[in-house]
Order: C-alpha cells, then structure tokens, then sequence
C-alpha cells in the first residue's frame, strides 16, 4: 500500500507514524542513514542475524585451505620467508 507524499513542518524534530513503518515493512527496529540532502530509515538487522552472519562468514575462512592441491615444497611453512621473500 502506497501512501501519498506528505509535507510536513519541522518543529522539534518529526514524529513518523507507525503506520508509515508498518506500510513499508520495516518492522519495530529501525536504522536512520543521515546523507547531505537526505535522511534514509531502512529495517535494522536483528542483532542475532548479524552474528550469525559473521560466524557464517569465519567458517568459510575456515574452509579456505581444506581443497588446496599439494604444493612441491615438503617444508613450505617451515621456511615460509625464504620461499616467498628470497631470505634465509
């Protein structure tokens, strides 16, 4: 449901009816983003959301190395700085 712009006059701040945020489906938490020009209000990630996202997200970090091909060197770790900076 689409409402129709409205103007309204600054006074000490301006109240958004919770009609508003229900029409565009923003829930009961909310982020503002304050822009030269513009204010944005878009729905806040839940905070559990985001923590399982991060998680998500180390887990595949993770993973990274558990299909790499077998290198040709036996101690590559060992003598990291040599193989890749030439030092002994």
């Amino acid at each position: 449901m689409r409402l129709q712009p409205q103007t309204l006059e600054v006074q000490q701040g301006l109240w958004i009816a919770e009609q508003w945020l229900q029409s565009a489906g923003l829930g009961h938490h909310v982020q503002v983003l304050v822009e030269r020009g513009e204010i944005r209000i878009i729905a806040a990630i839940p905070e559990a959301e985001a923590t399982n996202d991060s998680e998500e997200g180390w887990n595949v970090f993770r993973t990274l190395g558990n299909d790499a091909p077998v290198g040709k060197l036996s101690d590559a770790s060992i003598n990291h700085d040599r193989y890749l900076y030439g030092k002994s």
